[in-house]
């Protein structure tokens, strides 16, 4: 065999698929191929023509090995120096998948050289060819041995395609370190710190703060959503409780309403209570308010007018005794306690059964009224069954004898069992005060005032629109049990007169604000029956210096021991009705009231204790006398005269 006859033209691309060019670079792979066109598989160059001197003798099983493994070693070190590249990754099959133009024979059958297309029988190294074929077909089969399949893998989803794209680069150190170059696929550059992080951190920090902005939109969105809900659940509990506190306030008005037109009602002032409801926006959405006013109506559709004021009763007491055994054992002034005085428990009986009878208390304004400076008549009306009538009460001053006979100037035991004083309680309440036997002071209905407003409230039809009684003072000892009289300031302190000052405007003020008449009875209780004009004149501005800066000024005079004045166009007359006095009450044993154009005359009747048991026909037509009277308490008989 002739040496070249191994120089075979074959084409390892056709038969192995391998291609030169992917182990060299493109330049690399020219250069070779030129090369090998000249030069002998031992490096010679065939153009030579000459023959190496060291060349060694053909020996066919060496070179045949070469032959057939050549290249694979500069593959195997291809492969090596890049181990991540799949450069060897040739399809292997099994017997049952060979391409038909790749059947292998069996061992037992004779093979033909794929190179030479020569039966191989004869092995060069003493062997057979067959077994040499059959070491070759083995490696091939397990070259081409096709791995198994590897499980398809699922199907990347929106976890795994964030995780490819922004923490794999991040996690893959090789990647961030290295980059293709895009001139020469096969070299690799190290990337730059800018490239790194442009394309590893850059997207992710982006991600990031997309992700901030989106969950702080989010928060921000949830915060002001919470916050708002808060704000309308605030806004709509204020809404409720202002709408709840309107009720309450609606319901506390109305309440208000219906309670003062029933007092004014009670009072027999329909028509003022009636005007009141109807100021109520809602009166129709309440029945009881419908009620009411229906009532009301009825009321006064039935009242009964009472023009007649001339027969109207004023009956007249002094201060009530408290304590009788006291008042009617004093030395001194007993008797005339006991002839001139009345028992608090004597008062409250005829207050009762005058009630009881149908009497209605009134005062100078429920039958008059000034016109032009002109005092006029009106009517009163009443219901049928009720008749007015009127009350008095003089020398309301809580004189020194009867709280202080030692005139230490603080009441004690040693009163004549009266009230020392009008007072305030601590719920506004108009009361007196008054030191009992055991020198206890106490405060409470101890006279006609606080018992009349006790009376009141428990039945308030016996006030005719808030009328109240006449209470007439003198000035000489204050008034109202007070020291406001300058003269104790001398005897006294300034001190002690400004306090009693002060306490008895108070009381003023109180009994105003209840509908009391204030009225004059004289400055020092003196008869005006005895005085002519002067003397009335100098009394009078004796009034109006001690009396009037703290009562002010009043309109009502009550004549003292029991007088009068004759002529009523007289100087006298002029006096007093120039001091501003318009009503005149005096005393006489039958009721009178005249009502003229410029002033009102009235007669009192005087109350007392010896009225009550030596003048009975006075009170015949109001009440029983004998029912009244406490004979007991008076010691068996009240002394006449």
């Amino acid at each position: 065999m002739a040496k070249d006859d191994f120089d075979l033209d074959f084409d390892f691309e056709k038969e192995y698929g391998l291609d030169p060019q992917l182990f060299l670079d493109a330049d690399e792979y020219d250069a070779a191929s030129s090369q090998s066109a000249n030069q002998n598989p031992n490096g010679r160059s065939y153009a030579s023509g000459e023959a190496d001197a060291d060349e060694k003798p053909f020996d066919i099983d060496t070179d045949l090995d070469d032959f057939l493994n050549m290249g694979m070693e500069d593959v195997q070190d291809e492969a090596d120096a890049f181990p991540d590249e799949d450069l060897m990754d040739t399809p292997e099959f099994s017997d049952d998948e060979l391409p038909d133009d790749m059947d292998l024979p069996d061992n037992d059958s004779e093979e033909t050289d794929m190179h030479t297309g020569y039966s191989q029988q004869t092995d060069f190294d003493g062997g057979t060819a067959e077994d040499t074929l059959q070491e070759e077909n083995d490696t091939k089969r397990k070259r081409r041995r096709r791995e198994p399949k590897p499980p398809k893998p699922a199907a990347p989803n929106l976890f795994t395609k964030f995780y490819d794209l922004y923490f794999a680069p991040v996690l893959n150190k090789e990647l961030l370190e290295q980059t293709q170059d895009p001139a020469n696929p096969r070299r690799r550059r190290r990337k730059s710190k800018m490239q790194i992080f442009k394309e590893a951190y850059l997207p992710a920090v982006i991600v990031c703060l997309c992700l901030i902005l989106v969950m702080s939109f989010v928060i921000g969105s949830l915060s002001n959503y919470i916050a708002q809900r808060k704000i309308d659940k605030d806004a709509e509990e204020s809404r409720m409780e202002a709408t709840q506190d309107a009720q309450a306030l609606a319901e506390e008005q109305r309440q208000s309403i219906m309670a003062e037109a029933e007092a004014l009602a009670a009072g027999y002032s329909y028509q003022e209570a009636i005007d009141l409801l109807d100021t109520f926006a809602d009166l129709q959405s309440y029945p009881d308010m419908v009620s009411q006013r229906s009532e009301y109506v009825n009321a006064q559709s039935q009242l009964v007018e009472y023009q007649d004021p001339t027969q109207i009763p004023n009956f007249s007491f002094h201060p009530l005794i408290v304590d009788s055994s006291r008042a009617f054992s004093d030395e001194e002034y007993g008797g005339s306690y006991n002839r001139n005085f009345v028992l608090l428990s004597e008062f409250t009986s005829i207050l009762t059964t005058l009630y009881n009878s149908g009497y209605v208390l009134v005062d100078f304004g429920s039958f008059t009224e000034v016109v032009d400076n002109n005092i006029l008549s009106k009517s009163i009306y009443l219901p049928a069954d009720k008749k007015p009538m009127m009350l008095t009460e003089t020398l309301l001053n809580y004189f020194q004898y009867m709280v202080d006979p030692d005139k230490n100037g603080t009441p004690d035991a040693n009163g004549a069992g009266f009230a020392n004083k009008l007072v305030l309680d601590a719920n506004g309440d108009i009361k007196c005060e008054y030191v009992d036997a055991n020198g206890t002071t106490l405060v409470g209905d101890y006279d006609l005032v606080p018992i009349l407003e006790t009376f009141i409230k428990e039945h308030p039809d016996f006030s005719y629109q808030g009328a109240r009684a006449i209470l007439a003072v003198t000035g000489d000892e204050g008034i109202f049990g007070y020291r406001t009289n300058t003269s104790y300031i001398g005897t006294v302190s300034q001190s002690f007169y400004d306090e009693q000052v002060a306490g008895a405007k108070v009381i003023v003020q109180a009994l105003r604000d209840k509908g009391y008449t204030l009225a004059c009875h004289t400055y020092d209780n003196s008869d005006y029956a005895q005085k002519n004009a002067a003397l009335i004149t100098e009394d009078l501005n004796k009034w109006k210096t001690e009396v009037t800066p703290i009562i002010g000024q009043i309109d009502t005079f009550v004549f003292a021991r029991s007088s009068n004045i004759t002529d009523y166009s007289g100087a006298a007359f002029d006096v007093m009705y120039s001091a501003g006095f318009r009503y005149f009450v005096s005393s006489a044993d039958t009721p009178s009231t005249q009502v003229s154009t410029g002033y009102v005359r009235q007669n009192r009747l005087m109350v007392t204790g010896n009225a009550l048991q030596w003048k009975q026909n006075m009170f015949t037509n109001y009440f029983n006398c004998n029912t009244i009277i406490d004979l007991n308490a008076r010691g068996g008989s009240v002394p006449n005269g």
